[in-house]
């Protein structure tokens, strides 16, 4: 059995899909099609068990296929959580700490001069958090309670992870991040995948309110892109196959925006990553290509 097996659930029926059609799929690098449902329509879905609707559900992500969950989050608990996010950063000064044990929260700049410096080239500020610190605004009991179906979907425990700490080897990390308006951007790319199967993507802004233009981009087997912000209300979580290239393009202010401290496009990022005790860690790749 591999180190990952271990957190699987044999009596999960996604875990034996998994088992079924991953291995004989090629892992998706172009998105297909998105898929609009409400999160508790589609979290009744996935844990009916019901084995035509999981087989859909797997083979639809194998192809390509983005799910955009709508009201996943409430609009006002994710108000305050920006609040209380941009509020801490004007106290913080930015720094970086590898996972290692007792690794605290923390904030960090990623500016022009830092962008490339990264598995591929990003400007953000960022917020990271970990699940043994004290639980910011109970960011990690709300997003559990979220996070649990997409693990579950996955072939895992529904509450892997939850207890581990760097010491374990594989952790959760929750980034909250603020795309700075005529300067933010994540060029094209792919996430790791081994330990998460998706990137899991909760909205905190809404393009044409926070900001114009740009956003977060899939690229389709033309290679165009699709520009998904288009879609997007806050309170929306967004997840897909974490081999599809994505990026975000640079945004632009919206005049008269009522508070700067706020205003750019955000978004809370779910991880399942590795620690920094484990060698040769496994990481995203640049698609320089697409450009």
């Amino acid at each position: 059995m591999s180190d990952l097996e271990k957190y699987k659930d044999p009596n999960n029926i996604y875990k034996k899909m998994w088992d079924k059609y991953e291995n004989v799929n090629k892992l998706p690098c172009f998105y297909r099609d998105i898929i609009k449902i409400d999160f508790n329509e589609f979290e009744k879905k996935v844990y009916s068990n019901d084995i035509k609707s999981s087989k859909n559900i797997v083979n639809s992500l194998l192809a390509g296929d983005v799910y955009l969950l709508k009201n996943t989050f409430s609009k006002s608990y994710l108000k305050e959580l920006k609040n209380e996010t941009a509020k801490t950063w004007k106290a913080k000064k930015s720094e970086f700490f590898k996972i290692y044990e007792d690794c605290p929260n923390f904030y960090r700049a990623i500016t022009e001069d830092l962008a490339n410096m990264y598995s591929f080239k990003q400007i953000k500020q960022t917020q990271y958090f970990f699940p043994w610190n004290p639980d910011f605004c109970n960011l990690y009991q709300e997003t559990y309670k979220r996070w649990r179906v997409l693990k579950y979907l996955s072939g895992f425990y529904k509450d892997v992870w939850e207890k581990d700490t760097p010491k374990d080897g594989i952790v959760d990390r929750i980034q909250i991040v603020k795309y700075p308006p005529n300067s933010g951007l994540l060029e094209p790319h792919q996430d790791p995948y081994i330990y998460q199967k998706f990137f899991i993507s909760v909205y905190l802004s809404k393009k044409g309110e926070d900001f114009k233009e740009g956003g977060m981009y899939f690229i389709n087997e033309n290679k165009t892109k699709f520009m998904f912000d288009d879609l997007v209300d806050v309170g929306d979580m967004a997840f897909g196959f974490a081999t599809l290239y994505h990026g975000v393009d640079i945004s632009k202010t919206i005049e008269k925006t009522s508070n700067n401290d706020t205003a750019g496009r955000w978004f809370m990022g779910l991880y399942t990553t590795v620690s920094d005790y484990v060698e040769n860690r496994h990481t995203g790749k640049p698609a320089r290509h697409l450009k």
